[in-house]
């Protein structure tokens, strides 16, 4: 059977239509919403509390350019919390120990750890 020309671009037509319904109700991986460049920076996982010192768990690692000995500022929207030091930092996931703590602060799960920056002139 030999379709005609017309027939063809119809078809075309009802493909393309349906195509964008169907990626829109199909789940996307995390990824694509994610910025190209590393963000250098992680959410504060966890926080596990010892009688020597407490360690920040952080959901972010070397893909964000969170390196070993880096130190970080940790804030709560727009209120400086505190600093950490990176003491173990995996692809994903890093660990980090308090070097400084604003007064009456703690860190909390879903605070943000930043490299911190220096500018200079």
């Amino acid at each position: 059977m030999k379709l005609r020309r017309p027939v063809l671009v119809s078809l075309a037509f009802v493909f393309a239509a349906a195509l964008p319904a169907a990626v829109r109700g199909a789940e996307l991986p995390r990824f694509v919403g994610e910025p190209m460049h590393s963000p250098n920076s992680a959410r504060v996982s966890k926080v596990v509390s010892s009688l020597s010192a407490d360690l920040v768990i952080l959901d972010g690692g070397r893909e964000q350019g969170l390196r070993l000995g880096m130190v970080c500022t940790v804030s709560r929207g727009l209120r400086t919390i505190g600093e950490l030091v990176i003491i173990e930092a995996r692809s994903d996931r890093s660990a980090a120990l308090i070097l400084d703590l604003a007064e009456h602060r703690s860190i909390q799960s879903g605070d943000v750890a930043r490299i911190k920056t220096f500018q200079t002139s």
